[in-house]
């Protein structure tokens, strides 16, 4: 019989929907726009934010022990926005940032010095997850990031300094990128202080700019192969220095896995505030109960609840499958079985496709059903199969 989960301790996650520029190849929520424009937009934000907390009261009134600001670019208001979104977190909310497990704010280092870093650790904040994206110029540059390639690596230096744990984001498979500039980066971040890496194929969405670019002749569209080389790449220098890939796009030194992400992963609740932020509840009978923000200000500003979709059963188990799926230690098969209503027959017909073809394995006995070797990298295809229904027998 699924377990409850409605008394286990759930993450909280904000979405700040602000930067100063849009980075072409980018398809998340953001308003964008001059510093001006940017704090007229905070405070409508901001009244947003509370008539949410009322809507949302109910399932605020609950336990948290992660809080992740996201975005956009949490950082693109400042200081002072952040620390005024502390305040209304700690004061609204009534949590205290100092005494949660985890506690992480997205930045980008053009915004990054030394009384940002101060700040954010005299609020409580321990964790930061840096856009550093790539440390080569022409790699930026291609990007359209606002920084420099050393400005990265020095904030990455500052926020250890500052007593911050680090993650650092990187893009890869750009035009010009090579294995060679791909090492040099894991090598110079990690000497720098980086704890974790967040290693994404560079992905372009048909509503950025990019495809733009691209008939323009200013932009290429990145190359299938020369992504994949690169991965296993970056998952070979990053395991020989010492790093756990522990998921699809995630490498941590031991002790360092991001503890709010994990939950996605590990099917335990999170409550999404702000723009398209999304939100999910396990309940005591396997269902899954999800709500998804609005898009965009406006539309989250006129105080829409947003959809609310109720899986059950076995679409449920299925979309937990293949979450679950996404830690490569594996998915502890007595764990599934006891938060969704399905049994054991039923997860071993819809994972006997991705068997036969070696994608998936069995470990420990079967007590643990994994990704198999570097399958990883064809773990979207896994996925599309696992939430397909196995066929009847005849």
């Amino acid at each position: 019989m699924p377990a409850a989960s409605l008394a286990e301790v759930a993450g909280l996650y904000v979405h700040v929907p602000f930067c100063e520029r849009a980075c072409p190849y980018c398809d998340f929520d953001f308003e964008i726009g001059s510093p001006r424009v940017i704090v007229d937009g905070v405070e409508r934000w901001f009244l947003g934010l509370e008539a949410e907390r009322q809507r949302e009261s109910a399932a605020l009134a609950r336990p948290f022990d992660t809080l992740y600001f996201g975005g956009g670019t949490p950082s693109a208001i400042g200081l002072g926005g952040l620390a005024r979104l502390f305040d209304w977190v700690e004061g609204s909310l009534g949590l205290a940032l100092a005494a949660m497990a985890e506690v992480t704010v997205e930045l980008n280092p053009e915004h990054v010095d030394a009384a940002m870093l101060d700040g954010l650790v005299a609020r409580g904040v321990g964790r930061v997850s840096l856009g550093v994206q790539t440390l080569d110029e022409g790699g930026l540059r291609e990007l359209g990031r606002g920084h420099g390639g050393g400005s990265g690596r020095s904030c990455v230096a500052a926020a250890r300094a500052a007593g911050l744990r680090v993650s650092a984001d990187l893009i890869l498979g750009w035009r010009g990128h090579s294995a060679d500039i791909l090492r040099r980066e894991i090598d110079e971040l990690l000497a720098a202080g980086a704890e974790h890496l967040s290693i994404y194929a560079l992905t372009v969405e048909p509503d950025t700019p990019w495809p733009k670019l691209v008939r323009r002749g200013l932009r290429i569209l990145p190359d299938d192969d020369l992504q994949a080389e690169l991965l296993l790449v970056a998952e070979a220098h990053a395991r020989a220095a010492g790093l756990t890939h522990y998921e699809v796009a995630s490498y941590a030194l031991p002790g360092a896995e991001a503890v709010h992400n994990s939950k996605y992963w590990r099917w335990r609740d999170v409550v999404g505030l702000g723009p398209s932020a999304a939100s999910v509840r396990h309940g005591a009978d396997g269902a899954v109960e999800r709500r998804h923000n609005p898009r965009g200000l406006a539309a989250w500003s006129s105080a829409s609840p947003g959809d609310l979709e109720r899986l059950e059963g076995e679409e449920a188990a299925a979309e937990g499958l293949w979450l679950g799926l996404r830690r490569l230690r594996g998915l502890d098969v007595g764990a599934f079985l006891a938060r969704f209503a399905v049994d054991r027959t039923w997860l071993e017909a819809r994972v006997a496709r991705q068997l036969a073809l070696q994608n998936l394995e069995w470990a420990q006995g079967g007590e643990v059903l994994r990704v198999a070797g570097e399958r990883w990298l064809v773990h979207d295809t896994i996925a599309q199969d696992v939430l397909v229904p196995a066929a009847k027998p005849k």
